[in-house]
Order: C-alpha cells, then structure tokens, then sequence
C-alpha cells in the first residue's frame, strides 16, 4: 500500500523530481537549470525537498509506492493556491541563493531555463494540482503509477476540489494514457520552437479532469 513521503524520502524525491521532468525525453528543466553534472542537479533537488518554507517539490506533498522494502513510485498532490507553500518561481531562487550560487551563474541559469517558461500552464483557480510522476525503470509495468494516481486524485475530491490539473511534456504517450483512463484530457497546448530546440519536445500540454 502508498504510504506518505517521510523527510528520508528526499534522495528520491529528487530523483522523481528529475526523471519526471524529463519525461519521455532525455533533458528536462532541471538539466537546462543545472547543466554541471548528475550529482549536483540530485543534491540541488533533494535541498529543495528539504527547504522551508516548503514549496511544490516539497517532501510533504508526496506519495510513495514501495517494492521489496524500498520507494521506487511516487507523486506529488497539492492546491497551488495554497499560502503555506513558496511559489515556484520563489523557491528555486531561494535554492540557487542556498546553494552559493552567484548572481551571475544564476542568471545564466535563468537564460538556459527561459524556452521552458515559455511553455509553462498556469494553475487553473480552484484546481487540485498532480505533479512529478515518476516510477524507477525496474518498477515500471506493475500499476504503481495508476494507483497513485487514484490515490492523489481521491485526496483532492476529500478536499472539496472540483478539478485536477497535471502538465505533460507532448509526446508523452503511455504517461498520457495512464491518465485519460482517470478522465483526464488535454485542455490547452503551449508549443515554442526554441523550447523543441532544447528539450526535444514541441511544448507542454494542460490536461484537466472532473473530480
């Protein structure tokens, strides 16, 4: 059975962080952000797990599948409009700062990240928020993922929420799939060139369901 992220979860909370946002692709945001090295892109997300006040990539907001004693699925759920958590924007520049970033090396993060915003979704008001799926590759054809989904989704309608909301790199047909069979169907699309240019991707898709 799922059971809720725990703060020694935060090593692999990054690495979900990280293969989520690669998706089907082999670059994602945080490789555009910190392009130095594996290691370092896994210590910057873990911190961000970490970090208060808390944020979208926080600890606390995670589910956890396990298999043979050890976390191998996981999801994040949320209201973005929450006011206890740091806005995205925020809270990664609160984590370069925390990291010794300097002004300089963090701007040139922000250009190498810039085709990403362009594709970004905005919350949609009053929606429950899925983010950062991801399942190790040994643990992956075993439904983990359909039954946090079911899970997240469950603990949004307990909220009261009318709607979900998730982001899906384009292209991503079995993630896609996974979610349609929820209700879940693409709302809104955010194509950019430049953005293909750097992840290998046409953009980013809003994909809504009624809870």
């Amino acid at each position: 059975m799922p059971r809720a992220a725990r703060p020694e979860d935060a090593r692999f909370l990054a690495w979900v962080a990280l293969a989520s946002a690669r998706s089907h692709v082999e670059r994602g945001f945080w490789d555009l952000l910190i392009p130095e090295g594996e290691d370092e892109r896994l210590a910057f997300l873990e911190r961000m797990a970490l970090a208060e006040p808390p944020s979208w990539w926080h600890w606390s907001l995670f589910l956890v599948a396990e298999r043979d004693g050890g976390p191998v699925a996981a999801l994040s759920g949320f209201d973005p409009a929450d006011p206890r958590f740091a806005k995205p924007d925020d809270a990664v520049m609160a984590a370069l700062a925390a990291s010794g970033w300097s002004a300089s090396r963090t701007q040139a993060a922000l250009v190498r990240g810039e085709p990403f915003f362009r594709c970004v979704h905005q919350p949609e008001p009053g929606a429950w928020m899925v983010e950062s799926v991801a399942t190790r590759p040994e643990a992956r054809g075993l439904g983990l993922a359909h039954e946090l989904v079911g899970l997240v989704l469950d603990e949004g309608r307990r909220r009261r929420h009318r709607t979900a909301q998730l982001s899906l790199l384009i292209g991503n047909a079995r993630a896609q799939r996974v979610y349609e069979r929820f209700g879940f169907a693409i709302a809104a699309e955010k194509r950019d060139p430049a953005f293909e240019a750097a992840l290998g991707c046409p953009g980013i898709a809003r994909m809504m369901c009624t809870l």
